[in-house]
């Protein structure tokens, strides 16, 4: 027997002011089969990548267990803009939903607003419930073969596989920390990205769909494949983007103002888990939020250079100067790859985030070497290196790498190596707190570079590697980049 009900209404400037989230309630009676939402509402935006005039109303849901900021239990999914309808049953739902039980009582459909015209927005959202007759069978609460009643649902039920702790040698290794599939906006299944990366040589890949943890489950699928799939989410608010990585649970997402923010940075760090300030830039879209301080890591490379990184860069390298340590990754935010029509003029592992990660490739031993700082961005898995290494106790060893601190007392002058591979034709740019150190011109494909610095009064070395990239007229892009060697003067 089929339930239906119709939400309409209007949104006002001022309520988007007070708060971007409207919450639609329903009730969901008893022996619901299944739950299907459409909406529509005035104006969109119909420029590509959001631009131009319009409203943009996102979508998702919440069921009958709650939706208290930051561990809501009853969170259900969440579309954005990218789907127009969607359902959830007991054993299947729209990628970006979780099935499971359909608990009885009061769900809420949850419209975020991005954008809104001065005249408002108008909307409808249709809700049709599919409902037992009172002699039909229903699929009961804690079926062995679905998930069971808890605070905080993992697609499909199961324990989070356990994770291989590093040990052995280090190695280099290479892969992407931002990508999106059909369970965000993304135009791709999970299996078609990781494939591709695979066909790449990458060793990891991390898969973060906006606000959402429903690809975890096919992440976990996809084990066997010879690479290291880590669980991520973007967690995507009105005013900036984080990636989460290493927590297989729904993070949240309804951050309006630093406390909320804060209140997010800190419960995945308590877990175990990592987190990213995204793309910092005029079109990243850019982090609106005051704070920076406590967020180990910074997208300081999204997508090809030319798409502002530069502007991504400079706050970074101002974050290193007051002294910040925080990390710099890179990130492609793929969202298509063939067979998929083209979104972007990038696919996978542009750029490349390398990391020097201990033992047996595996999420946590790479998670670590970010953690660490151990870790330099380059163009494309096949593209150049840069690392970056010092001599920290005079020995003629470099023991010290990027991420390190090397200590040393007043007067004595400390030895690097830059190594570089690709560098034909290119400049090795060394930067000492934001300021360019020297400027060395290359004439080969591989370079080992020394020089030594008395490091009284000076906070870090980093390295680029800078070139030109079509028309010259264009100026130089940045090809690698190494994070920080930090410098310290002891007694």
């Amino acid at each position: 027997m089929e339930q239906k009900a119709r939400l309409q209404g209007r949104i006002t400037e001022e309520q988007v002011r007070r708060s971007p989230f409207l919450y639609l309630p329903f009730p969901v009676p008893p022996r619901t089969r299944r739950v299907h939402v459409s909406y529509d509402y005035s104006d969109p935006v119909t420029a590509p990548f959001g631009l131009g005039p319009g409203n943009t109303v996102d979508i998702g849901i919440f069921d009958s267990r709650g939706h208290d900021f930051l561990e809501a239990p009853g969170f259900r999914g969440w579309s954005g803009t990218s789907k127009r309808e969607f359902f959830l049953a007991p054993h299947e739902a729209t990628p970006g939903y979780i099935r499971g039980p359909l608990f009885p009582g009061e769900w809420n459909v949850i419209l975020g607003v991005d954008r809104i015209e001065p005249h408002g927005a108008r909307y409808e959202v249709n809700i049709t419930l599919d409902v037992a007759e009172d002699d039909a069978p229903a699929w009961p609460v804690g079926r062995p073969d679905g998930p069971q009643a808890g605070a905080r649902p993992v697609p499909g039920g199961g324990p989070a596989p356990t994770r291989r702790t590093a040990g052995g040698e280090a190695r280099w290794l290479k892969g992407d920390l931002h990508c999106h599939t059909l369970h965000s906006d993304g135009l791709n299944s999970v299996q078609e990205l990781v494939v591709n990366a695979v066909e790449q040589g990458l060793d990891f890949l991390a898969v973060t769909d906006h606000n959402t943890n429903t690809h975890h489950e096919e992440l976990d699928q996809l084990s066997h494949m010879p690479i290291t799939l880590i669980p991520g989410e973007e967690i995507t608010t009105y005013w900036g983007h984080a990636n989460m990585w290493g927590l297989r649970e729904w993070i949240e997402y309804r951050c309006a103002d630093e406390e909320s923010i804060a209140a997010v940075r800190r419960y995945v760090l308590q877990q175990g888990g990592l987190i990213s300030v995204n793309h910092p830039k005029s079109v990243g879209p850019p982090w609106l939020f005051q704070g920076w301080e406590g967020y180990p890591c910074m997208e300081v490379w999204q997508a090809p250079w030319r798409f502002y990184n530069w502007e991504s860069l400079e706050r970074w390298d101002a974050l290193l100067r007051r002294g910040d340590r925080v990390i710099a990754v890179g990130g492609s935010d793929t969202h298509s790859i063939p067979p998929a029509p083209p979104r972007h003029p990038h696919g996978l592992a542009n750029p490349t985030t390398w990391v020097y990660a201990q033992g047996e490739p595996s999420e946590e031993s790479v998670l670590d070497a970010i953690r660490r700082g151990h870790v330099f961005i380059s163009d494309a898995p096949n593209g150049s290196h840069l690392i970056l290494t010092a001599d920290g106790d005079g020995d003629g060893g470099f023991e010290k790498m990027m991420g390190d601190t090397v200590e040393a007392q007043e007067g004595r002058r400390v030895a690097f190596r830059v190594q570089v591979h690709g560098g034909l034709d290119r400049r090795l740019w060394l930067i000492c707190d934001g300021e360019p150190l020297d400027i060395i011109p290359l004439d080969a494909v591989d370079t080992d570079f020394r020089f030594s610095l008395e490091i009284s009064g000076r906070g870090y070395v980093r390295a680029e590697l800078r070139g030109h990239r079509g028309r010259p007229e264009r100026g130089e892009v940045v090809w690698a980049m190494t994070n920080p060697i930090w410098l310290r003067v002891v007694e």
